[in-house]
């Protein structure tokens, strides 16, 4: 609860009531009083605009960070026209310092006077110089602080591990699209004599977003698949190029499966991103000639082991050459050799035709008079035996007249019994064919099939008699009266059903022949 002092009006005392502008004058008053010369403000720069070259007041704000790591403590700085004119610190602006250009993110230590603008009741600092050696001493020091990083986890040498391709033709590189050290490594390029594929990836080279472009730049050119990476640009101040110290980005070009190339300021210049890389070369131009001179160097290995090649092929030519002139010999040789014997086998030929015909010859002459002296033998025998017959016939007809009788009788007996006999035979082989007939209709397979049997064949149309037959994977064709069925013996089985169904048709009785069961 809230406890007011009731006093009368007499006893309040005076009260002081002032103005805004009574109040801010005051305050500048004592602003001026406390801070009568310029002090020195050390912080981070933040918010400094891209342009600030250009602009005639520059704004912007010095942060200090907290345990966190983010701002604690901020204060407005400007940096007025009249005062960057007075006291030349324009060339912090645009890059005209060899050693140093203000940018955001970078520790400084400016020389300010604490002003206090009463109109507007604003506290602020207007820059009024600034302390070059302290911001490169705090550059130099995060520079070693990340040296000392990479030594530690082995990046320094990783880069320059990765072999350099014999022809590293496809190129990706990575600057400022139409900068001066993008036309430089270009006008190189094209002055060689090899046909190169350049592939530009554009990124800022300058600030704080160079860290993050550069990476995604080089990510990009991995996933195309080039031969080597070169990040160039131009010259600047320690300032400048000290954004190519940053961790992040060393650590990136340590570990890049490419090899990288960079070509980062002036000659006497050597950032962070050039330690790590796999060569560093001073200035575009240089990149591009190292390119060209390791190419050609390359081209001079492939000319020499081409005309080493074209040697030892032409000394192989030769021999072969000779081989073959020594086969030619050796050819003509067995063509000659060859013309003579068949020369003497034409006359061998010759000879042997002559004796044979000469041998034919008198085997002809002997054969002439065998077949005489055979003609006349034979017509002296033909005559006697004609002259015995003749007698034996007359005996015949004086002695044999009642056997000639008899044999007519029986010659005329003979048909009938001859009839008779072949008749009984015919008959017995008639029966016995019939026999046959019936047994084939009994053990036709359709008329088993017919009565709800089955046949069994294997894949090569012979029929199974036994399960032994049979293997694990073989296929078997089943036959039923109205078609067949294809299976597969698997491992392992047992009694099929239809195989039980037929072990119980035995043992009502029917009537069935084991044997041919299993033929069948």
């Amino acid at each position: 609860m809230t406890h007011f002092d009731h006093t009368s009006p007499a006893e309040t005392p005076e009260r002081v009531v002032r103005t805004v502008r009574q109040l801010n004058e005051e305050i500048s008053d004592a602003v001026s009083r406390a801070f009568p010369g310029t002090v020195w403000v050390r912080g981070e720069v933040q918010r400094l605009p891209l342009d600030a070259a250009r602009r005639k007041h520059v704004y912007f704000e010095l942060h200090e960070a907290g345990s966190t790591g983010a701002a604690a403590f901020q204060i407005p700085a400007q940096l007025l026209d009249w005062d960057r004119r007075r006291f030349n610190l324009g060339r912090y602006l645009d890059g005209t310092d060899p050693d140093l250009q203000l940018a955001n993110k970078m520790e400084v230590c400016l020389e300010c006077r604490v002003d206090f603008y009463a109109p507007f009741g604003k506290l602020g600092l207007k820059v009024v110089g600034v302390d070059p050696a302290f911001s490169l001493g705090q550059l130099e020091a995060r520079r070693r602080q990340t040296l000392a990083w990479l030594k530690e986890h082995d990046l320094l040498d990783l880069n320059p591990s990765v072999p350099l391709p014999d022809l590293p033709l496809t190129v990706g590189l990575i600057t400022s699209p139409d900068s001066a050290a993008h036309h430089d490594f270009m006008e190189g390029i094209a002055a060689s004599p090899w046909a190169f594929d350049i592939r530009l990836r554009g990124a800022k080279m300058q600030g704080e977003r160079v860290q993050a472009e550069v990476v995604q730049a080089m990510a990009a050119h991995i996933r195309d698949g080039v031969d080597v990476i070169v990040i160039t640009r131009g010259g600047g101040s320690r300032a400048d190029l000290s954004w190519f110290d940053q961790q992040d980005l060393a650590e990136a070009i340590a570990r890049c499966p490419l090899p990288v190339i960079t070509a980062i300021g002036h000659e006497i210049d050597r950032s962070i991103a050039d330690v790590v890389a796999h060569q560093s070369c001073k200035t575009p131009t240089a990149a591009a000639d190292f390119l060209t001179d390791h190419v050609g160097v390359a081209a001079e290995r492939l000319e020499s082991a081409i005309n080493c090649l074209l040697e030892i092929s032409t000394d192989l030519l030769d021999t072969a050459r000779a081989r073959l002139q020594v086969e030619d010999r050796l050819i003509r040789s067995a063509h000659t050799a060859l013309l003579r014997q068949g020369f003497r086998i034409q006359k061998q030929g010759g000879r042997l035709q002559q004796n044979v015909t000469g041998r034919l010859r008198r085997s002809s002459e002997d054969l002439a008079s065998l077949s005489m002296n055979l003609s006349a033998v034979s017509r002296g025998r033909l005559s006697t035996a004609e002259a015995r017959l003749a007698e034996h016939g007359r005996k015949l007809a004086s002695t044999g007249l009642g056997s000639v009788r008899r044999a007519k009788l029986q010659q005329t007996r003979w048909p009938n019994r001859l009839a008779r006999e072949a008749t009984r035979g015919l008959e017995k082989r008639a029966a016995q064919l019939e026999n046959l007939a019936t047994q084939t209709r009994l053990l036709d397979p359709a008329r088993l099939l017919a009565r709800g049997y089955t046949l069994t064949r294997d894949s090569v149309g012979q029929a199974v008699r036994s399960a032994a037959d049979l293997a694990p994977g073989d296929g078997i064709f089943t036959h039923f009266m109205d078609g067949q069925v294809k299976s597969i013996v698997q491992p392992g089985g047992g009694i099929s059903p239809r195989t039980r169904k037929t072990e119980k048709r035995k043992d009502d009785g029917e009537e069935k022949d084991t044997s041919q069961n299993q033929l069948f």
